[in-house]
């Protein structure tokens, strides 16, 4: 029989904080659950610490890559795997909230997505508690209450029939916000909850920490693709923050990334809840004074 939910997580090069991440997956008061561990191909000793937690816990299961291959194609070799009817995603240097899952399994009712609270950058001077809306919505709606700025993959559970014909691209970095707005946009119920925390943690050296031409590049991409669904195509918060990274992008040297030109209503620039920074943004744009 099927477990309820199937947990996957990916393993490279994590020696010193898989252990934790792993002992927070046993914290979590789940009974019909299963683990998937995808090694990365890990050059230190991440595979022989999966694997003796593999041998004294029979819910954790290990699958090996011969080579390696990244973190979207260790999501993907995990989504091949899983069985569950419910799938989430937890990165093997991260962890969460004793009873997490648990109280996440007990709320999710007919919901095709469940969101829970997130630590973002979690053990950074930039760290802060980002709570989900606690209600019912759609795709649209997500949207514009601006689930762009929170595509993580780890902070929700996921039907996994959603997952069907889709999978995290290769090779590319802001995987998440590729993939999670499509797999998103197949569901007819979206919930949040405020019970629980996943820790996203920020550490030296990670993709997140380490700015280049090829991340910026990557996430004005995923962010233009974004804003190519129906449901984006008029949001403006969206717009302004992909425009932000295009600039960002540009300043460091980059080169053949554009964000397709949209109009801004000068009503847009004096609406509530705009930073200064935005408002600047948006007159400079719509005035043409960019030179791009």
């Amino acid at each position: 029989m099927n477990p309820q939910l199937s947990i996957i997580v990916p393993v490279y090069n994590v020696a010193p904080y898989v252990r934790h991440c792993l002992q927070s997956l046993l914290d979590q008061g789940l009974q019909d659950y299963e683990v998937i561990l995808v090694n990365d191909a890990s050059y230190d000793n991440s595979r022989g610490i999966c694997s003796e937690w593999c041998r004294e816990h029979h819910q954790f299961r290990l699958v090996n890559h011969s080579a390696n291959q990244g973190l979207s194609e260790a999501r993907n070799t995990g989504l091949q795997e899983a069985r569950g009817t419910y799938v989430t995603f937890v990165d093997s240097d991260d962890f969460l909230q004793a009873g997490t899952l648990a109280s996440c399994m007990q709320v999710i009712g007919d919901a095709d997505v469940l969101e829970y609270p997130i630590m973002v950058d979690h053990l950074s001077r930039q760290a802060h508690l980002w709570l989900p809306d606690d209600g019912v919505t759609d795709f649209a709606g997500w949207m514009e209450r601006d689930g762009f700025t929170h595509c993580y993959a780890c902070n929700k559970v996921f039907r996994r029939t959603l997952w069907l014909g889709e999978r995290f691209p290769a090779g590319l970095c802001y995987e998440d916000i590729v993939a999670v707005p499509r797999v998103m946009q197949k569901a007819g119920i979206i919930r949040g909850t405020r019970q629980g925390i996943y820790y996203y943690c920020r550490r030296l050296g990670s993709i997140s920490t380490t700015p280049n031409l090829r991340n910026l590049r990557d996430y004005v991409s995923a962010l233009s693709g974004l804003m190519q669904l129906p449901e984006c195509k008029d949001n403006l918060n969206l717009y302004l923050r992909a425009l932000n990274a295009e600039l960002s992008y540009r300043r460091a040297g980059g080169t053949g990334c554009q964000v397709p030109r949209r109009s801004i209503p000068f009503s847009y620039i004096f609406s509530p809840g705009l930073s200064f920074r935005q408002r600047l943004k948006a007159v400079w744009f719509k005035c043409g004074l960019s030179n791009r």
